[in-house]
């Protein structure tokens, strides 16, 4: 089709048939017809639209047989009828509510061809690749990676208790620390960045991804914190931390909340801590929730390692404990959680602050 003469008449009903469309199928049509006769190519109107050229050439050709912007919209009935109604509809969301486990197959999570394989021996239907796909969409479920989760500790609820009175039991001159480790490597923890669309966005690595242990403890009430790079979480690492807390809080009792890794449980450990009248607290299984250390760390990793690649670990490791090291107790207290009104400790940690000084 080399032209398209409108009147002004018919530019007129296009643009009041835009300007009032609901459906994007008769916006795009009726926006390639004037554009067509504003004398853009077909190839630049398809480009634009992001459609084939012979959707444009069919769309200004319905439009001069009829002469009528209705010649445009959709005939009521047009078009192929979905292969799976509603009914199966929910039969399919039944199916993503469940993990595939749940039903006898190995899988972790749902594909395409396991939902083709389900829906056939639930429904009767082969449904294809596009028609499940169009399904998914409009049960509101898009493709994303999937991420671990540790299921709960069933005794969470009384194991935090039990805590909470331990601590409301100590003696009025003691400290309550949280303690934790955290992994830094050369290679950088990857965050989003800009890149051109289409092309991935490459991070070079060469040589050993180096690592260093960093040992932490907080003060639940002052904020203070303790710190010791290491270049292993073994028993004896933990033990050097050890004497780094029984040096700084000599004279004090000191409760240590902590997991109970195997560096934190070694039969040398428990008798060093007991040594120092260091009382070791042990947390709920999977629940690093409940340790303001691990927030911590996240806030410290993000800010000194996210993105950054170092000359060396060891440089690394030095900014992010002269990060760490920087902050003043209400800042860690603040960026740990701790100050929150819905902190877990927040009542028995205030109860010991208030017997220390009334000594």
């Amino acid at each position: 089709m080399s032209q398209l003469t409108l009147t002004a008449w018919q530019r007129r009903r296009l643009r009041r048939q835009l300007e009032d469309a609901t459906d994007v199928s008769v916006y795009r049509r009726t926006l390639a017809v004037l554009e067509f006769d504003r004398g853009r190519s077909v190839a630049a109107i398809a480009g634009m639209l992001g459609v084939t050229r012979q959707s444009v050439y069919n769309w200004l050709r319905s439009y001069r047989w009829a002469g009528d912007p209705s010649a445009l919209e959709d005939r009521p009935g047009r078009g192929r009828r979905p292969l799976l109604d509603e009914e199966d509809d929910h039969f399919l969301g039944a199916l993503l509510a469940r993990s595939p486990q749940e039903l006898g197959y190995p899988h972790a999570n749902w594909t395409v061809p396991l939902l083709q394989q389900a829906m056939q021996l639930g429904t009767g239907l082969l449904p294809s690749d596009d028609t499940i796909r169009r399904a998914l969409r409009r049960l509101h479920y898009v493709w994303k990676r999937p991420r671990y989760a540790l299921d709960p500790d069933p005794d969470l609820a009384p194991k935090r208790r039990r805590i909470r009175r331990r601590v409301r039991q100590l003696r009025p001159r003691s400290v309550l620390l949280a303690e934790d480790e955290t992994d830094l490597l050369l290679f950088p923890p990857l965050r989003a960045a800009w890149s051109l669309r289409g092309q991935p966005q490459e991070v070079g690595l060469s040589g050993r991804n180096a690592r260093r242990v960093v040992f932490g403890a907080m003060n639940l009430h002052s904020g203070t914190r303790l710190l010791l790079a290491r270049e292993h979480q073994r028993a004896g690492d933990f033990q050097a931390f050890l004497r780094v807390v029984h040096h700084h809080y000599r004279g004090w009792h000191v409760a240590l909340l902590l997991d109970e890794d195997p560096s934190h449980t070694a039969k040398g450990s428990v008798e060093l801590a007991g040594w120092f009248e260091i009382e070791l607290i042990s947390l709920p299984k999977r629940a690093p929730q409940l340790n303001p250390m691990d927030t911590l760390w996240g806030q410290g990793k993000d800010v000194v390692s996210a993105n950054k690649q170092y000359a060396s670990i060891d440089v690394q490791v030095g900014r992010f404990l002269r990060h760490l090291e920087g902050l003043s107790g209400e800042e860690a207290l603040r960026t740990s959680g701790v100050l929150s009104e819905d902190f877990w400790l927040k009542g028995a940690v205030a109860d010991l602050a208030a017997r220390s000084r009334a000594l």
